[in-house]
């Protein structure tokens, strides 16, 4: 064994090592999000050492053909079919949700990222830098920004998988634990009525109470904003009391502006702030919310209402711009550090080269 398949070897372990603390992360706490992050970038690492292993260590050229042959098939579907698809899907989910909801940046996002993918592989083509390698600044600034780039957009797209993992994974997992209180989130109000998305989330946190084994109060949460003439939990409080819910078993909390003041004022109206409760909201923020409410030390099983399917693109894409904002200072410090590397393997990489032949 070369010393190079060793240190494959060892890093393929470490990989496997991350997937199986992430999973065990993920089955024992699912609100973490580094969790997510350490069986994502371990199944990338595994699956990237596993491919230089066979191509370092097979013997029969015909594995290897077959083995080198499937993946440009699986590489070629997905940059031929798939990128398409995608890039597609997100400019018509992009286009019906400017066409049926109101004009913001927020639901522009879809249609953004949508062009953001056909600009990026562009955008990359021109800044690849010439076969013919030169040792001048030109071209050490041109290979330099080249390699950031293509690095920054894989951890991006990194974060990016491991975001979904976790919205997808944690919905899987299930309690079934008596809750104190089902606490609904705020969606905003249409003319001090509950709009269609609000209501949907009150239709959730209805069956839940009525699902719940013990006997939990349902807390609407939500304060009166600018444009809105009631505060939103006092009109949320009202729709679910119309729909049946005793009004002994309804609580208004009205001073919250957001969704970390909605848990924290909601958590507020409980005899005991630490018993269980379920939160309820939008499938798209159930994961944030989930993050949010461990943050916040509370024993909290966060459920999501359906959405529109032409607005999830969106949605998802701010959520994920949000979670990202608020570990902000990580990812500067990651993408600070990609830089550096790049550099210093920018000044590393073009003079090996060069020197060889003394010209190429």
């Amino acid at each position: 064994m070369t010393t190079t398949t060793a240190i494959i070897a060892v890093l393929g372990i470490i990989g496997a090592l991350a997937v199986v603390r992430g999973i065990y992360r993920i089955t024992t706490a699912p609100a973490r999000i580094a969790a997510y992050g350490y069986t994502t970038i371990g199944v990338l690492v595994v699956l990237l050492c596993a491919g230089l292993l066979l191509y370092d260590l097979a013997d029969w050229p015909v594995l290897l053909a077959l083995v080198v042959a499937g993946a440009v098939v699986i590489l070629g579907l997905g940059s031929l079919i798939g990128y398409p698809l995608l890039v597609t899907f997100l400019l018509l989910a992009g286009i019906t949700t400017l066409r049926r909801e109101s004009l913001s940046l927020a639901n522009m996002l879809s249609l953004l990222a949508g062009i953001g993918l056909l600009l990026v592989p562009t955008t990359l083509a021109i800044l690849e830098p010439d076969d013919i390698v030169r040792e001048d600044l030109a071209y050490y600034l041109q290979y330099g920004l080249h390699a950031t780039l293509v690095l920054l957009t894989v951890y991006i797209v990194t974060c990016f998988a491991a975001f979904l993992l976790g919205s997808f994974a944690y919905r899987w997992h299930k309690r079934t634990r008596p809750s104190a209180a089902v606490i609904v989130l705020g969606a905003g109000l249409v003319d001090g009525d509950v709009s269609p998305l609000l209501a949907s989330r009150l239709q959730r946190g209805i069956q839940a109470q009525r699902a719940d084994p013990g006997t939990p109060v349902l807390i609407t949460s939500g304060g009166q904003g600018d444009d809105e003439p009631v505060a939103e939990g006092i009109a949320m409080r009202d729709y679910v009391i119309d729909q049946g819910i005793a009004p002994h078993a309804v609580i208004a909390e009205d001073q919250s502006t957001n969704t970390q003041e909605n848990l924290v004022f909601s958590r507020k109206l409980l005899s005991d702030p630490h018993a269980p409760v379920t939160v309820v909201t939008s499938s798209y923020h159930v994961f944030r919310t989930a993050l949010l409410t461990r943050e916040l030390g509370m024993r909290a099983r966060v459920i999501g209402a359906p959405t529109a399917r032409y607005y999830l693109p969106g949605a998802m894409i701010r959520e994920f711009a949000a979670v990202m904002r608020e570990h902000l200072k990580i990812h500067v410090i990651a993408m600070i550090g990609i830089i550096m590397l790049t550099v210093a393997f920018t000044g590393w990489i073009i003079p090996a080269m060069v020197i060889p032949n003394g010209s190429q």
